[in-house]
């Protein structure tokens, strides 16, 4: 039997079929063409104009000389490669903010902790040294006959610390969340404070450091030299932040010194009868502090740089019987405003001090008792005392 051969079997598979891969001419157009041979030609001609402008410029220059820059002028290329493009075809245009941006953009400087702490403690440093010097006093330079006038620091670190000469316990936590709940409104239209004074001959020692027997206590009837001065100061400070204040400048004490607080009751239930709206009443005294041995005391601080007399808040109560009214309020604001002057300037607020006897604080919805700076306090000392009580005031009842 005839065998059939493998290949017989199995024929080959066929070949797969030729793809042409023939690229298709392309045809142009007569205006085609002829635009074409217009663009290689622009493009040839300004590639020889470039060159030919290139070579001219490194002739005149010489070629020793271009070839020197070229491998040693200072450039922004480090590669040899780059060097060559760089003197061959020129750098790119750099691109700067214009004058005016720079001008109409705020600077921003960032600076390490480092830096911020060190500064805090120049300052710090600076304070204290003016401080120093603020207090510092020569009891020798005292001529014979006189006394002294020293400053001193009478404040308080503690905004809630009360000298209480009444019977009452007072919880001076509550007293300064009352504080917060003190906010009245942010504009007004009628007015709305009203400053008196019951002590209005009060006034202050001159820029000497110490005094004479004969100008002990000093009084004085001068409107622009006693405690009115300060309380005009602390009206127009007022009304310039918007909070509408009336000045009495009656000088309750002129007749009778026994009779002020009497006097000064008729005023402040006047001017509440001619402006129902009024709903603080502030009695701008100055305290006195003088020792047994006559020397005075000067409580004083910086305030913006400039000596500024200490402040005391006094509080009236009914415990003498001034009748049942909520003094608890005025110890709310009086600790409201300590913690502001404590947050603007630790130095400045003495402690606050309750007492039996009203002062007239019954009358009105607040009152309060200001003793700005003492008798050993200048006048310019007490004016800015103060702006800082306007400054404090304000934002204990416009707190946002």
């Amino acid at each position: 039997m005839q065998t059939k051969s493998l290949l017989q079997e199995f024929p080959p598979a066929l070949p797969p079929p030729k793809e042409d891969f023939t690229i298709p001419k392309l045809r142009f157009s007569k205006l085609q063409f002829f635009l074409r041979l217009i663009c290689i030609t622009v493009a040839l001609s300004v590639m020889f104009m470039c060159a030919f402008q290139k070579l001219n410029s490194i002739f005149e220059e010489g070629i020793a000389t271009h070839i020197q820059n070229l491998l040693f002028s200072p450039t922004n290329q480090k590669s040899l490669g780059g060097r060559i493009s760089a003197v061959a075809f020129g750098t790119l245009p750099t691109y700067s903010i214009s004058e005016e941006a720079v001008i109409s953009m705020p600077e921003i400087f960032y600076l390490p902790k480092n830096d911020i702490a060190h500064e805090i403690e120049n300052d710090k440093k600076q304070t204290e040294t003016e401080l120093a010097l603020l207090y510092s006093y020569d009891l020798s330079a005292v001529p014979k006959g006189f006394h002294p006038i020293i400053p001193t620091d009478a404040s308080t670190a503690d905004a809630l610390a009360l000298k209480n000469d009444t019977s009452y316990a007072v919880d001076m936590e509550k007293a300064a969340k009352d504080a917060k709940n003190l906010v009245t409104a942010t504009t007004y239209d009628e007015p709305l404070v009203l400053i008196v004074h019951t002590h209005g001959t009060e006034s202050f020692s001159s820029e000497t450091p110490y005094y004479s027997d004969t100008f002990n206590h000093p009084r004085s009837e001068d409107v622009s030299q006693n405690v009115v001065a300060v309380g005009k100061v602390l009206c127009d400070e007022l009304n310039k932040r918007q909070i509408p204040t009336v000045h009495c400048e009656t000088m309750h004490d002129k007749e009778s010194y026994i009779a002020a607080y009497d006097r000064s009751a008729e005023s402040i239930k006047h001017y509440l009868e001619k402006y129902p709206s009024i709903k603080y009443v502030f009695d701008v005294h100055r305290d006195s502090m003088i020792r047994s041995d006559l020397t005075k005391l000067r409580p004083v601080t910086l305030q913006n740089g400039k000596p500024c007399a200490q402040i005391m808040m006094i509080i009236g109560s009914d415990e003498k019987g001034a009748g049942d009214y909520p003094w608890e309020q005025n110890l709310a604001l009086a600790v409201g405003i300590q913690q502001e002057l404590s947050s603007k300037n630790a130095g400045i607020a003495r402690k606050l001090y309750l007492r039996g006897a009203s002062y007239n604080q019954q009358y009105a919805a607040h009152g309060l008792l200001l003793e700005i700076g003492s008798c050993g306090n200048t006048l310019a000392e007490a004016k800015e005392a103060a702006r800082a009580f306007a400054y404090a005031f304000e934002k204990t009842i416009k707190k946002d």
